[in-house]
């Protein structure tokens, strides 16, 4: 018995949450440094921009056409250099996370093997995403990287202080394969059923809280920048008036999105959304009232937690998602 209780004190416990991000600072500017110089001196300059540059608090979920950007593409690295890309995602990136950003790009390949299907086709494929790293890595001061390209913008900023990593977007088309080895392998279709579930839950006095139209606005990003005014409106049911149910299928659905990142960020985001926007989220819906057809829905609080999803030009196949923490979106520099 006493040496079961001394070994109690032996093995060593696991660190706080302060401790796990400052490793993870470590480990990122770590695996950035090495993705750097496995480049060239012509990758590094593409790959490599000021912390300071504009482009760095300009994001886009659009494809190559509609949004030039900069960095080193995917389609120009060598292996090597591959695998020092996936090291870097994977300090930022949970296991689910991780797994839905590759199942984003293999989407892409996937519409440009079958370019019969929309024009926009023509743009996409696995290789044209973008990495671009701001200021140079390191745990002393602050620097950022970005991953990036059609249905996918990952945005992070390191600091001495922390890691922030929002604005974070991902998105799906189609959303199911409909045909093919892979037919009926699905993306994001966990955030897709639990806002259902959310919704059917919901009485008929609630519904009439929540569902603010039967229309659709034109695409997820309602709020991009969060200067709009719907950044600081708040719409629909506020969560504090449901159930305890109703509020566990909330809290999954936020489980959905903060849990894409690695648990020390995602512990980090959801103590600030429990302290700082918990006590006044609210859930609003657009569109149909029937499972299987468009629709958009949002929670959100006034502090500047903002999760959005939408099936994209009413179309139940073409999802879009996005999440920010407003005030630490590209580390707080869209409050300067």
């Amino acid at each position: 018995m006493y040496l079961f209780i001394l070994l109690l004190f032996l093995i060593p416990w696991p660190p706080h949450a302060e401790a796990q991000q400052v490793t993870l600072q470590s480990e990122m500017s770590e695996a950035a440094g090495y993705f750097l110089q496995t480049l060239t001196p012509g990758e590094r300059q593409k790959a490599l921009l000021d912390f300071h540059d504009p482009t760095r608090i300009e994001w886009s979920n659009e494809p190559v056409n509609m949004h030039p950007r900069k960095g080193l593409r995917l389609d120009e690295m060598t292996d090597v250099q591959k695998k020092a890309l996936h090291r870097l995602l994977q300090t930022a990136l949970s296991g689910q996370g991780y797994l839905k950003v590759i199942n984003v790009i293999r989407l892409d390949e996937w519409l440009k093997e079958h370019k019969d299907r929309d024009p926009i086709d023509e743009v996409v494929g696995q290789g044209l995403y973008w990495v671009t790293i701001f200021g140079r890595p390191g745990i002393s001061h602050r620097w950022g990287w970005r991953f990036e390209g059609h249905h996918l913008s990952l945005n992070i900023t390191v600091s001495p202080e922390g890691i922030d990593a929002t604005p974070f977007f991902l998105g799906a088309h189609p959303s199911a394969i409909p045909e093919g080895p892979m037919a009926g392998t699905e993306t994001l279709f966990e955030e897709t059923r639990l806002g259902w579930r959310l919704l059917e839950s919901l009485n008929d006095a609630q519904r009439k809280q929540a569902i603010l139209s039967d229309r659709l606005p034109k695409d997820v990003m309602v709020i991009n920048t969060g200067k709009e005014p719907e950044a600081k409106t708040l719409t629909g049911i506020p969560v504090a008036s449901l159930n305890a149910a109703q509020q566990q299928l909330v809290r999954q659905i936020i489980n959905c999105y903060v849990q894409n990142l690695t648990p020390p960020l995602a512990t980090h985001y959801t103590d600030l959304i429990q302290k700082k926007a918990w006590h006044d989220l609210h859930f609003s819906w657009m569109g149909a009232a029937q499972e299987g057809k468009p629709v958009y829905y949002r929670i959100q609080s006034a502090g500047g937690f903002i999760i959005e999803y939408c099936t994209r030009e009413s179309d139940i196949t073409h999802i879009h998602t996005l999440w920010h923490w407003l005030p630490g979106d590209f580390g707080g520099a869209t409050a300067e």
